[in-house]
């Protein structure tokens, strides 16, 4: 009589029972005898059934029937004196949750359900199942718990939360699907149990990273770089996992390199470093180490290889007959980390002069860039927020490119409508809301530096020739702002902590004067791109003053 996409299953095990440190709200599941629940007596509100009771009131071994599970006899349990008992509406349970129970065994999870009842039908509850069953497979775990026949709840009893018996002996790392089902189950009803797919915990959540082989990777990986010749150092497995050799991989521009690493365990048990070599100048690279093994987890690192050969000063006395080539200072292992925050809403072609001048910046400046263009995978797999306030922390210096868009984030304009929005650049990323956020975060922090008397060296501001100075929002005005390409020099000094100028000398800084950058191809491609920002943001003005806006 039951349609096939209603027959759920219940569980056949010894029941076990559920935490001891279970909150008060919560109601876990008693042993109660059959008679107990058929007569209503005292002490039996909630009760599990067990195998023997499945035996007894079906009279026969379900097991060699059914397996480990059982159709759900509501009739036999409790509706031989009154079939309409098992006749009722009664709607699907709420805040289905999987609790995890602490046990000793390091090689499987145990977890415990808890759920509310639906106010809708709640006089006519009466009990649950819930049945388990891990995804991809066929193996089903079912419990089921029962009212005694005289309860009747009121609508206020669906605050209540109830539990479940603990499941016990789940694989780690695996799928599971728990359906909690109110009871009795009508036929003609869709709507009376609810689903919720979960994973049991990895071995490194469960039990900590050194002591899971299968999950174990690097997670402390530093990149040193003195000129050329990148240095990478990394912690090693605990001895007692066994792994001996490891490897890296970087790649760029379809361009691979492969490096075997074998430590040599009696000289450093904690960490290992190793060189990476021939890897091209001006290009950034992504990097993966992982233990030598099939399926081993892998660490991402980035490795930015800079033209430092190309950075240098040249100290000339005030004479001009004279000059002398000063190194930069070696007292920074690795070069300054620059964040780039910026405003989509002026469009592409102003959304391309920040990429330019990062590019730029990164080749002829000896500073590492960060920058959202280039780290999309990174981006979506943190979050847009959260790869930028990571970035703000970790970064040397700040730099905020302010723009008509960024300084008027906050005021759109009226008649606000969707292609308006669309050419004010939110649909050149979707990062823009998060870079906006980002500027104010920013702010504020600049303000509460000012306001302890903390140094601001970490913040700047720039504009861009097509842009003007009562673009830079209030609150950036504290802190050294720069006219972009003009101010490179300065830029520059601010960056590595070089004077420009000193009592009878003057530093000169190669390809990055005024009239020396465009000689070099990333200085004529940033020119072109702040050309190409200008024309645009002049011919949007012009098409809203025409436009009457």
């Amino acid at each position: 009589m039951w349609k096939a996409a209603l027959v759920l299953l219940l569980a056949l095990g010894q029941p076990l029972w559920a935490q001891d440190d279970a909150p008060a709200a919560a109601i876990t599941p008693r042993d109660c005898s059959l008679e107990c629940i058929r007569q209503g007596g005292p002490g039996c509100e909630y009760c599990r059934i067990t195998r023997t009771d499945l035996k007894r009131a079906l009279g026969f071994n379900s097991i060699k029937v059914f397996g480990s599970c059982i159709p759900w006899p509501c009739f036999k349990f409790l509706g031989e004196e009154d079939p309409k008992i098992c006749q009722h509406y009664v709607q699907a349970p709420n805040d289905v949750k999987v609790e995890f129970v602490n046990e000793l065994n390091p090689k499987s999870d145990t977890i415990v359900v808890s759920w509310k009842p639906s106010y809708y039908g709640i006089a006519f509850l009466r009990g649950f199942q819930v049945s388990l069953q891990a995804l991809g497979g066929s193996s089903v775990d079912c419990q089921l718990f029962l009212f005694h026949r005289n309860l009747s709840l009121e609508a206020s009893h669906a605050q209540r939360v109830y539990k479940s018996d603990p499941f016990p002996s789940l694989s780690l790392g695996s799928q599971y699907a728990v359906t909690v089902m109110a009871l009795p189950v009508p036929e003609q009803w869709e709507r009376f149990y609810k689903s919720k797919i979960f994973s049991t915990r990895s071995c490194a959540e469960k039990n900590g990273l050194e002591q899971c082989e299968k999950d174990w990777y690097p997670k402390h990986v530093k990149v040193q770089q003195e000129g050329t010749a990148i240095t990478v150092t990394f912690n090693l497995a605990p001895p007692k996992l066994g792994i001996r050799s490891y490897f890296s991989l970087c790649y760029a521009n379809g361009m691979k390199k492969y490096t075997d690493i074998t430590p040599n365990s009696s000289n450093n048990q904690t960490h290992h470093s190793y060189q990476l070599k021939d890897l091209q100048e001006g290009t950034n690279y992504t990097c993966e180490i992982a233990a030598n093994q099939v399926d081993a987890v892998r660490k991402t690192f980035y490795v930015q290889v800079l033209h430092l050969q190309k950075d240098i000063i040249k100290e000339h006395l005030e004479s001009g007959t004279q000059e002398e080539v000063m190194p930069l200072s070696k007292n920074r292992p690795t070069p300054p980390r620059l964040l780039i925050c910026y405003s989509s809403r002026d469009g592409p072609a102003h959304v391309n002069a920040v990429m330019q001048l990062g590019a730029f910046i990164q080749q002829h400046m000896a500073t590492q860039v960060c920058l959202d263009l280039w780290q999309s995978l990174r981006v979506a797999e943190e979050g847009s927020m959260a790869w930028h306030c990571r970035q703000i922390r970790e970064s040397d210096f700040i730099l905020v490119i302010c723009s008509q868009g960024l300084n008027h984030r906050l005021k759109p304009p009226e008649g606000d409508d969707q292609d308006d929005r669309a050419d004010r650049g939110l649909d050149f990323g979707s990062n823009a809301f998060s870079s906006d956020t980002a500027v104010q975060l920013i702010g504020e922090e600049v303000g509460r530096a000012k306001a302890r008397g903390q140094d601001l060296s970490k913040y700047m501001a720039a504009i861009f020739e097509y842009s003007e100075e009562t673009d830079i929002p209030t609150e950036l005005r504290l802190v050294s702002h720069y006219m972009l390409t003009s101010d490179l020099q300065l830029l520059f000094s601010h960056l590595h902590g070089v004077a420009l100028h000193r009592p009878g000398h003057y530093l000169k800084i190669n390809h990055i004067s005024e009239e020396g950058f465009t000689k070099l191809p990333a200085g004529a491609a940033l020119q072109l791109a702040i050309y190409e920002a200008q024309l645009a943001m002049m011919a949007k003005w012009h098409q809203s003053v025409e436009g009457g806006d």
